[in-house]
């Protein structure tokens, strides 16, 4: 070989392995984490110091960590903060917090510091310990990473944190004291009661007897809230001076307003100069809450609201929307019937018949003036997804929505049969089958305004109730497992001189009696 080959060779050789080397400096970096809180990159010397590496939380706990992040660096260099956790759990909650002084990934200075604020919410029966780890890289490099995962944002601020900091420590208190009445705990005069040595929140907790845990207090001019029934903390602005209703109590979302809008409630107009809700009366609306409550009927409920109409001859009702434990609307037809008509069918009644057998009836009431709604059947078979079949006389959703028989010349008495305005189409219910003459009557739970309301000012309705019964405005139908918020104005859609009149309602409160 001459001797130009050998020296161009030679060149190439020493430019591939000066590319490389470069390409390996500059370009991708694997970490380790060692001892002392630094985490280096095999390649070059980046190095970070992490304040505190293992977080550990309690049972039961919600704990803020201040975590310094130092680079140990005499160059700029992008970081990001990552964790590992012990034990995935969707009961574990953790992450930077909105009002954190950095965040846990961007760019550092060299040989600087940046404070990040984390929050963890364990409401789990076991200890977590989180593990906090660096990956570091050049700026002008895009950092992925290889462990753990990016932390995430909290909505939290710091009121927020602080609240739930409390929630838990009164959650551990009703569990090493026997708490036979609500108590009542003023902060924070009360805070050495429930081991809190930095809370500055204003407000009181209230813990009830079956442990319910509720706060309300104003903390810069936002009220913050828990109620008994949501496991979430809510702040709201202070307009017309919210924090004054018992929020925390009210099952009602938005029931006073406090969202500042017609959430829960869309046919209803907020008015925001007055904090009251209205809605228009030219026709009948039928209105249900958007959110349904979670009802125990063996428990005591007050209901009330402030209502009245500028129409004032129409026909209203206030009252509740009760669903069963599926969340079907429990209609007064699939609970009602007529006395001692229970009786069975004695062959299987399938589609296209056109009669159905059964065992008697003779009480049966058919005349000429018996109403539609009467002229049809209720079978006593109904399950829900549980498999649960209801007892006889107490509710089922197979029923006959429309007429199913013309009138008396359709029953015969000698045969016990029923013939049929058509073709029998709902289905095939076997011989055996408990079945009663089915009727209606009130559609609904109309327990607050059942025909009329105050015209041109605000009165208020209220009603208590409990227990279960299928006949009463005053206690709950007997499979209803949730409620809601009912509204019927101008029923039978009555014009007015007014264009439109409205129906104006404030402070729908629905809440558990505590006795």
């Amino acid at each position: 070989m001459n001797k130009k080959k050998i020296i161009y060779m030679s060149l190439l050789i020493l430019t591939v392995l000066l590319v490389t080397s470069i390409y390996v400096s500059y370009g991708f970096f694997t970490n380790k984490l060692e001892e002392h809180g630094k985490l280096n990159i095999i390649v070059g010397t980046l190095d970070y110091k992490i304040s505190e590496k293992e977080l550990v939380i309690p049972s039961h706990t919600a704990k803020e960590f201040k975590i310094e992040v130092t680079s140990l660096n005499d160059t700029d260099t992008k970081y990001e903060l990552y964790y590992q956790i012990s034990n995935e759990n969707p009961n574990v909650e953790f992450g930077y917090v909105e009002d954190t002084e950095d965040e846990p990934k961007g760019e550092i200075k060299k040989n600087a510091k940046k404070e990040i604020t984390l929050y963890v919410r364990n409401h789990t029966e076991n200890d977590q310990t989180i593990t906090l780890g660096i990956e570091g890289g050049f700026l002008n490099n895009n950092l992925v990473l290889k462990k753990g995962k990016s932390i995430p944002k909290l909505d939290y601020s710091k009121e927020k944190q602080q609240l739930y900091t409390i929630i838990e420590e009164v959650e551990k208190y009703s569990k090493n004291h026997e708490v036979t009445k609500t108590t009542t705990f003023t902060l924070p005069e009360d805070n050495s009661k429930l081991a809190l040595a930095d809370n500055t929140l204003e407000g009181n907790v209230y813990i009830r007897k079956d442990g319910q845990i509720g706060f309300q207090g104003l903390n810069n001019n936002k009220c913050l809230v828990k109620r008994y029934s949501l496991e979430e903390v809510e702040e709201f602005t202070n307009h017309h001076e919210i924090c004054k209703q018992n929020i925390y109590k009210n099952l009602v979302i938005n029931g006073y307003g406090e969202y500042g809008d017609n959430t829960n409630f869309p046919d209803f107009i907020y008015n925001q100069e007055t904090n009251d809700f209205k809605i228009d009366g030219t026709k009948t609306i039928q209105s249900f809450s958007q959110y349904i409550i979670p009802v125990d009927v063996n428990k005591k409920y007050d209901y009330s609201m402030d209502a009245y109409t500028e129409h004032e001859n129409s026909v209203d009702y206030i009252g509740l929307g009760e669903y069963d434990y599926d969340k079907l609307i429990i209609h007064a037809q699939t609970i009602m019937y007529i006395p001692n008509t229970l009786t069975r069918l004695t062959q299987d009644l399938n589609n296209g018949d056109r009669e159905v057998h059964l065992e008697d009836v003779t009480n049966w009431n058919v005349t000429s003036a018996t109403p539609y709604y009467q002229r049809g059947f209720i079978f006593w078979n109904y399950k829900d997804s549980t498999g649960y079949q209801y007892p006889p006389l107490t509710y089922s959703q197979n029923n006959t929505w429309t007429t199913a028989w013309m009138n008396e010349n359709s029953i015969n008495t000698e045969t016990n049969t029923i013939k049929l305005i058509q073709s029998w189409n709902g289905g095939t219910y076997p011989a055996g089958t408990q079945v009663s003459q089915k009727s209606a009557g009130a559609a609904y739970n109309y327990s607050l305004v059942n025909g009329k309301l105050s015209t041109n000012n605000y009165q208020n309705y209220h009603a208590t109730i409990t227990g279960a019964k299928n006949s009463s405005h005053f206690s709950f139908r007997i499979p209803t497992k949730y409620v809601s918020i009912l509204t019927m104005f101008n029923n039978t859609s009555i014009s007015s001189d007014l264009k439109p009149p409205y129906a104006y309602i404030r402070n729908i409160v629905f809440e558990e009696v505590d006795e």
